[in-house]
């Protein structure tokens, strides 16, 4: 899919965007993370669709690659995480499926960053949908929200460790520093 098709498909199914072009791929990995690794980064254009979210820290971005004169489709992103569709060919119904998901609140996601030099250490999306996953369905989610928010452990007070989680779906977003 094109920049141009992604566009329409937006358009047709009432889904308001903001549009961005970026010089290379380094400028747009500046753009949505918050500590990113830009070395052997593509010098191809860039260009995103933002997605605004209700919760107002973590959009959906659709990520375009310039190739032949055309913005090529290269990944979806919600907030930091990045789905890994990497120029696969999706198609549009599933495309449209998976934003559609993540608008409802069915996708929840977690990222894990180290605190003392913000890099990144894990992260992980969520089907708040799925009542019986529980690895990564709602209880799985809500199992990992629950030890995030314990207080540290003896280890981690001992060595110093700290860690920056930033959790959210498309209505919420909570940071905690710990």
């Amino acid at each position: 899919m094109n920049l141009f098709q992604v566009k329409e498909l937006l358009q047709t199914n009432s889904i308001p965007f903001e549009e961005c072009e970026f010089e290379n791929e380094a400028e747009f990995l500046k753009h949505i993370l918050s500590n990113p690794y830009t070395k052997n980064t593509k010098t191809s254009k860039f260009y995103a669709l933002i997605i605004y979210s209700q919760n107002g820290k973590r959009h959906i971005e659709l990520e375009f690659e310039e190739k032949d004169g055309d913005f090529v489709f290269w990944d979806l992103w919600f907030g930091e995480f990045c789905l890994e569709y990497f120029n696969c060919n999706i198609s549009a119904d599933d495309l449209l499926d998976e934003i559609r998901q993540m608008m409802m609140g069915n996708r929840g996601v977690i990222i894990k960053n180290n605190a003392k030099n913000n890099r990144w250490i894990a992260d992980a999306q969520f089907d708040l949908d799925d009542d019986d996953d529980d690895l990564f369905g709602k209880r799985g989610f809500e199992k990992n929200v629950k030890s995030i928010r314990k207080k540290k452990s003896f280890i981690e007070k001992l060595f110093g460790i700290s860690h920056i989680y930033e959790i959210y779906d498309w209505n919420t977003y909570e940071c905690i520093v710990k």
